[in-house]
């Protein structure tokens, strides 16, 4: 949640630097998230976390050749401040976080439409909002049908599980809820049980004006 709106904020404003506190809050709370308590203190995890995230972007080069920068997510300022917890201030971090160059870059090359409706109805499913926001990004841009085995769905959302053969179920049900909140992504399970066949499909908003 805290990347989907720093992201959605550097591409509307076409900036990295990020107004947080009134900003975020209200953000929050239209995706039906209240911040206080137990809630305040994942997202002050979450929050390090993202600070400490390194990151490297790859593409194709020129001449068969792979290109990569590294970079981060944010260059400085995301971190709660403890008037979160006091429900005197609203408040949520210092005014504004500075987006990393390479990640601000990447965003506004790659924008991903993202519904905010489904944003708020997958806030609580984590890996359901993750598969979301992927099938957003990848079906859009596809030109023909695309095979994605579970090898590599399990590299990608499978962190939590040693092997793949037990993450299929929970990720085929968070599947589900994923493509129920997006309608129009065409996605089929392979017949021979090889993994996933993404189709082109019509994005879940009109226009990329945003995440």
């Amino acid at each position: 949640m805290i990347l989907i709106y720093l992201i959605t904020q550097a591409v509307k404003t076409n900036s990295r630097e990020i107004a947080l506190g009134r900003s975020m809050r209200a953000w929050l709370e239209a995706m039906g998230v209240t911040v206080g308590g137990e809630t305040a203190k994942a997202f002050r995890e979450q929050s390090m976390r993202i600070a400490a995230c390194s990151m490297k972007f790859f593409w194709e080069a020129e001449r068969g050749g792979t290109g990569f920068d590294k970079g981060g997510i944010v260059r400085k300022g995301l971190l709660f401040g403890d008037s979160i917890d006091t429900g005197d201030q609203p408040r949520l971090f210092d005014d504004t976080v500075v987006l990393d160059e390479v990640f601000y870059a990447a965003a506004k090359e790659h924008p991903v439409p993202l519904l905010e409706a489904a944003v708020r109805h997958l806030r609580d499913r984590s890996m359901s909002l993750d598969i979301y926001v992927w099938l957003a990004y990848r079906l859009h841009v596809l030109e023909r049908a695309t095979p994605i085995t579970w090898t590599a769905i399990h590299a990608q959302f499978g962190g939590g599980f040693k092997e793949a053969r037990f993450f299929r179920r929970p990720f085929l049900e968070a599947l589900e809820a994923a493509t129920a909140a997006y309608p129009d992504a065409k996605v089929e399970i392979a017949e021979d049980g090889s993994g996933l066949i993404l189709h082109p499909s019509r994005p879940p908003v009109g226009k990329l004006l945003g995440v």
